[in-house]
């Protein structure tokens, strides 16, 4: 017996955007650079409508450089591209949201022209772990948007100031605060909120219409985190993932209702099938097909079962 509600309807998908998006004056969320390439499987065919789910970054222009939020080697040309349409200024300053490949990657290109990056202590401690275990390229693998050839050939470079919980950054007449929210997508996840503006780049902890990554995520602790970011009075969230979602952050209740649903139908499943094996497989979302990212479901179903039972 599949675990699912009874007569779901499916809920309506993300917008398929792509591009320099403005989310206030002078900031801007960078969406889907690649086009979905970066999450199509190779040997699958990329959607004629145009892929989604990419990693999104951001650009702020200031007084003096521009900031850019995270970065990924493998769309440097398509990012590139974008930028040098909204200003002729190189950036000044990097802050990172958190580790993986698809956020860090070419902070080797950035800090040769003089950027200054930001991130907690953990981002790097975790650059480097899986550097160290040979996992930082090939982990990215297998997709549409290739990065075999970089296999070998490219080493991390962790940001150049780090903290622990929370750092204030006050340049070009903006202010930034990164505040460390803890273990959810990954082990040490970080905001970025702009006060004035009320913007909250939220990286991976928020994923607009776009199934997570929890592989190394901490599943039950991300759902009470999300009630914290709720806290934010934002008029405009950018989320790690997927298109820019309508202004205010009532578009995290239904991330939240997305990984309840996920917690409770692995619970009553794991009661039902016993291993986490098996109870993931009984796990349906099927509400939830029209997001990108849709054939996360069982490995998601999967870590939350873990987590269930105890087993990060």
């Amino acid at each position: 017996m599949k675990i699912m509600a009874l007569h779901v309807k499916a809920l309506l998908g993300p917008a398929r955007t792509n591009g320099f998006v403005k989310a206030a004056p002078g900031i801007f969320a960078a969406i889907n650079l690649s086009g979905g390439k970066g999450t199509t499987l190779a040997g699958r065919t990329l959607d004629k409508r145009g892929g989604g789910g990419d990693t999104n970054f951001g650009v702020i222009l200031t007084k003096d450089k521009p900031v850019i939020i995270d970065n990924d080697i493998r769309i440097r040309k398509e990012f590139i591209a974008g930028l040098r349409k909204i200003t002729r200024k190189a950036p000044g300053l990097m802050l990172h949201t958190h580790h993986n490949f698809d956020h860090t990657s070419d902070n080797a290109y950035f800090h040769k022209q003089g950027v200054v990056s930001f991130g907690t202590d953990i981002v790097r401690r975790e650059m480097e772990r899986e550097y160290k275990a040979g996992i930082w390229v090939n982990q990215m693998a297998g997709r549409l948007l290739k990065v075999e050839h970089f296999d070998g050939k490219i080493g991390i470079e962790p940001p150049i100031v780090t903290f622990d919980e929370e750092m204030t950054i006050r340049y070009g007449g903006r202010t930034f605060e990164m505040i460390s929210i803890g273990h959810c997508h990954t082990k040490s996840d970080t905001v970025i909120w702009m006060p004035e503006e009320r913007v909250l780049f939220a990286g991976d902890a928020f994923t607009y219409r776009t199934q997570p990554v929890v592989r190394i995520g901490n599943i039950l602790n991300w759902i009470d985190t999300l009630d914290r970011l709720k806290k934010f009075p934002a008029h405009q969230i950018v989320p790690g993932h997927g298109p820019l979602p309508p202004r205010g952050n009532k578009c995290l209740n239904e991330f939240k209702v997305y990984l309840t649903r996920l917690r409770d139908r692995t619970e009553r499943a794991l009661r039902k099938a016993g291993t986490p094996s098996k109870a993931a497989k009984l796990v349906q979302m099927d509400e939830y097909k029209n997001w990108f990212r849709a054939p996360l479901v069982y490995v998601n179903a999967l870590k939350m079962a873990k987590e269930l039972r105890g087993k990060f």
